[in-house]
């Protein structure tokens, strides 16, 4: 980067070094923050969104210019947890990010109790779109979304308000700054480890759910990169397909996590409302292993759906739905597991059953815990969801 111009982790320590007055002007305060799941998406989309809004308000792009206007990117975890993301910690390493150099939900809380009294907090969204339940009583205005899950068609007003089918949503923000910042490369070069982990790892390096965005995405990094060997070696990305194993492995391996870490290394927590019920409080925990693996690692089936229940209990849920996806021999491979009250778990599970090809394998409903094989491999967290809502919308009291 030229002398004038920080890379990521320098404007990370920057902003990490900045008194409170300095991040929040004109009583405002402003982040963007991804969804609670903070994976790899989440977590580039939001760093990229506000470093690139940093470069833009520094430069010579538009004649709005807002020097010294920040927005904070935030992962929307506890700093702890960060170490469960271990394909997150590689790519970090790869830019020379510092855990320290990071914002939790920790910081988040610091800056609003030290900010000065009547400061609004207003916050872009990024791979969601909607502000997340745990952070509602901390955000007063969504400013801007770009997200590629299913559209809420909530803050209407947003601007930019990008809510559009796409592999990752990291692809979305890229494609955004690219072009408002005039497809800039030493921005593109400093960003690309980050934004093709993220898209690769999404796209199943390009093989799996590839959109249009993802294409233009991938297209315009290479076409940099092409043109930067020195660099590129530098940065590991000479081979993307080598690059994304790395990341995979990273991703795969939960060897040595108590139950309780592989449940929230990739969690959603949700309120659905039905027809004159109270809300379900349902949580869905994405595994990137199969449920005999767990069972085999974790004292067999009763203690894990134990500790299941426990971690049920802690988070205070009504229903808790487990996602296992894997790969074998070039084939995909998925199960569901639900745990809840039997009489609910019935009747959510006969509305999505058709839809999601399930096959019960292991429990029972009478029991409150049912394991099914989903032969529609196709259905990700990102369809369950609205399934299941859907479901419990329709049930009657």
């Amino acid at each position: 980067m030229s002398p004038l111009r920080k890379t990521v982790p320098e404007f990370l320590a920057h902003l990490k070094s900045l008194p409170i007055s300095k991040i929040a002007s004109n009583d405002v305060l402003t982040i963007c923050v991804g969804n609670e799941s903070a994976d790899m998406d989440s977590i580039a989309s939001a760093i990229t969104y506000s470093y690139c809004q940093y470069i833009y308000n520094e430069g010579t792009y538009s004649e709005e210019k807002k020097k010294g206007s920040f927005i904070v990117p935030i992962i929307d975890i506890p700093r702890e947890d960060l170490s469960l993301r271990r394909d997150v910690m590689y790519v970090l390493e790869k830019l020379k990010i510092k855990e320290e150099e990071l914002f939790f939900i920790e910081d988040l809380k610091s800056l609003k109790q030290n900010v000065s009294q009547g400061t609004e907090l207003n916050s872009y969204l990024v791979d969601n779109n909607d502000t997340p339940k745990n952070l509602k009583n901390y955000i007063d205005n969504v400013v801007g979304i770009i997200d590629h899950h299913f559209d809420l068609q909530k803050h209407l007003d947003a601007e930019p308000r990008i809510v559009k089918v796409s592999g990752s949503c990291s692809s979305l923000v890229f494609n955004y700054w690219y072009e408002k910042l005039q497809g800039d490369r030493e921005v593109v070069m400093n960003i690309a480890p980050l934004l093709m982990g993220a898209i690769l790892i999404d796209t199943s390096n390009m093989r799996r759910k590839v959109e249009e965005s993802d294409k233009l995405a991938i297209e315009r990094c290479q076409a940099v990169l092409s043109g930067a060997v020195n660099e590129v070696s530098a940065q590991g990305l000479e081979d993307s397909s080598e690059f994304y194993k790395e990341i995979k492995s990273r991703k795969n391996d939960i060897k040595g996590f108590s139950v309780s870490d592989i449940l929230k290394k990739d969690y959603k927590q949700f309120n659905f409302q039905g027809k004159g019920h109270k809300g379900l409080e349902i949580g869905f925990s994405s595994i990137v292993k199969r449920m005999s693996w767990l069972f085999n690692e974790h004292g067999g089936e009763a203690d894990f759906v134990n500790q299941c229940r426990r971690f049920q209990a802690e988070r205070g849920l009504d229903v808790l739905v487990l996602l296992t996806s894997w790969r074998k021999a070039g084939d995909s491979h998925r199960e569901l597991v639900i745990l809840g009250d039997s009489n609910v778990v019935r009747e959510l599970i006969e509305r999505v059953s058709d839809k999601l090809q399930l096959q019960l394998f292991g429990g029972n409903l009478d029991g409150g815990v049912a394991m099914f094989k989903q032969l529609n491999v196709e259905a990700t967290r990102k369809q369950v969801v609205p399934y299941l809502e859907e479901a419990y919308s329709n049930l009657e009291e």
